[in-house]
């Protein structure tokens, strides 16, 4: 059994999960919310400490203007009126969120550290990746143990337009490479695809202990 602080953590990870029925409600002020980005951007490990993660925190107006954004910029590459209408809806429960947290790898960062560790060319790619994936689960973990639903999206990468459309209503810079947007607030539904529950393959196929 988990001591009562592991047993905390893992409750926290157990909490998390895909919640699409967002409100544009809060657990956490805004001050609070700030904290828990800066926290896990600070202390998510990374490889040699290269710190190549980045995030912004978008709230209030911005954050419905961003979503408007992404669609603009997102629509124009549907090939149908059913996928537009499909795609529409994701987007105004993205928009109707309180919040969202847009993660980055900062590419000159990322390079700096290849210029000055040449060995790691090879691999930095996904060390980047691994520090990213980590991140987002930290903010969306923490988000868990508040009370607070959330999913992850990737719409920056899913062509250049959005890519430069995020960047440049953030005012961040062009080298840093969207990994993934986090829309947040009070859950107003179950969590995940009805139609479909979550389910899992038998650990003893998943897991295994070696003495």
């Amino acid at each position: 059994m988990a001591s009562n602080t592991a047993a905390e953590f893992l409750n926290a990870v157990e909490a998390r999960r895909s919640y699409y029925n967002l409100t544009n409600k809060p657990t956490l002020s805004d001050k609070q919310l700030q904290e828990l980005v800066e926290n896990a951007i600070k202390f998510a490990p990374s490889s040699f400490n290269s710190q190549t993660s980045r995030a912004v925190l978008v709230l209030g107006a911005k954050h419905k203007e961003l979503w408007q954004a992404v669609w603009n910029s997102h629509k124009v590459n549907l090939s149908s009126p059913e996928e537009e209408a499909m795609y529409r809806g994701k987007f105004d429960g993205f928009e109707g969120a309180y919040g969202t947290v847009c993660f980055f790898e900062d590419q000159d960062a990322i390079d700096a550290f290849v210029q000055k560790v040449p060995m790691v060319k090879a691999t930095m790619p996904a060390w980047s990746a691994n520090t990213s994936g980590m991140v987002q689960f930290i903010v969306w973990a923490g988000l868990a143990a508040d009370g607070m639903g959330a999913n992850l999206q990737h719409y920056g990468q899913y062509t250049p337009q959005n890519h430069e459309t995020i960047n440049e209503l953030l005012g961040v810079p062009k080298a840093w490479i969207p990994t993934a947007q986090m829309p947040f607030g009070v859950p107003s539904g179950e969590p995940g695809n009805p139609a479909r529950p979550k389910t899992f393959l038998p650990l003893e196929d998943r897991v295994k202990v070696v003495q």
